[in-house]
């Protein structure tokens, strides 16, 4: 089961804190690929719906929650292409043979790893990719089936976290045999997940207990609350933003409230950049109907025996939200109280 290190930290901590150990200064190598995959997997009987305003979007949301204990599950194929992103640093490590894969959250993709594509003094303060390859480690990072790059698939009863678990299930294995790196065979693949990607690790460990060597979960607890998502002001990307995203099926969701989506995925007004919250708003992605349907069935990994890190920002009002503030500014209460 489990062995849990549980850390109640805020995120950035990980990456300015001055105690922790002195990065290299060294460069990296990164090369952009494609994935082909044919994976199987059980999703949720979700069936498809025309969404055309946010009313429906909630009508729908509600309805999924409500029903998740008594739904369908079916067995799925699909042929997939994931786009991933392989970064190495230039100098010989004791790290290279254990390479971090970089599973991103709901509507990002796998920019999310380098300071959402940010250059500069931002970059090297939130780029997951340069801490790491600083510390000398190899990262893979990916775009989630439904995100950026890589196929999407229908967005209600296949894009789904048991789809995404068994993708980087067949993604781990390919690492250790060599058959995605050139050259390349890993001896350990570290899984790194942030929120819903954090979720997909679970969801890997439990259907998967040997496929990683270790597992890193950002921005995550047991008992998230996805109603607060529904204060982003969720949307067909297809009806919200169509120079963008016009060719998706209505399943495919973006956020259309900046407030709302500084309430679900930032800390209290004040704590946090607002320029990078802004610039996190005009580039999103998008969610699917399908993912935001799984997102409650989490599996316990009985037989996962490896190590785990929880990392939770002190302020994360999806997985740690305990009331409002008084003057609604943004989530209420810390991580370390709990639910009230």
């Amino acid at each position: 089961m489990f062995n849990f290190r549980y850390l109640k930290v805020a995120l950035c901590t990980l990456f300015i804190s001055p105690s922790l150990s002195k990065p290299w200064d060294t460069p990296v190598n990164c090369s952009d690929l494609v994935i082909p995959l044919r994976v199987s997997s059980w999703n949720r009987q979700v069936e498809d719906s025309v969404l055309t305003n946010g009313s429906s979007m909630i009508t729908l949301v509600s309805e999924l929650t409500l029903t998740s204990n008594s739904s369908t599950w079916a067995h799925e194929v699909t042929t997939l292409n994931i786009s991933a992103r392989y970064c190495e640093p230039t100098r010989p490590s004791s790290r290279r043979d254990a390479i971090q894969l970089l599973v991103h959250g709901i509507t990002y993709t796998k920019d999310y790893w380098f300071a959402l594509g940010m250059s500069g003094v931002q970059s090297r303060l939130y780029s997951w990719v340069d801490f790491a390859t600083r510390r000398g480690y190899p990262t893979l990072s990916i775009d989630r089936a439904g995100d950026g790059a890589s196929s999407h698939p229908n967005p209600f009863h296949t894009d789904q976290i048991p789809l995404h678990a068994a993708v980087a299930n067949q993604i781990a294995a390919q690492l250790k045999r060599g058959q995605i790196i050139r050259g390349r065979s890993f001896e350990k693949v570290i899984y790194v997940g942030h929120s819903l990607g954090s979720m997909v690790g679970v969801e890997l460990a439990a259907t998967y207990p040997d496929a990683v060597d270790a597992l890193m979960l950002t921005g995550y607890a047991a008992d998230p609350d996805p109603s607060l998502l529904l204060e982003t002001g969720l949307l067909p990307a297809k009806e919200a933003l169509p120079a963008r995203f016009g060719s998706l099926d209505d399943g495919y969701l973006v956020t259309s409230s900046l407030p709302g989506r500084q309430k679900a995925f930032y800390g209290r007004n004040g704590t946090f950049d607002p320029q990078v919250s802004a610039l996190d708003f005009d580039i999103q992605q998008t969610v699917s109907v399908g993912e935001m349907a799984t997102a409650s069935a989490a599996k316990v990994a009985t037989n996962y025996s490896g190590p785990v890190t929880v990392i939770t920002g002190n302020q994360d009002a999806t997985f740690c939200f305990v009331n409002e503030t008084s003057d609604g500014s943004g989530p209420g209460g810390e991580c370390g109280q709990g639910k009230k």
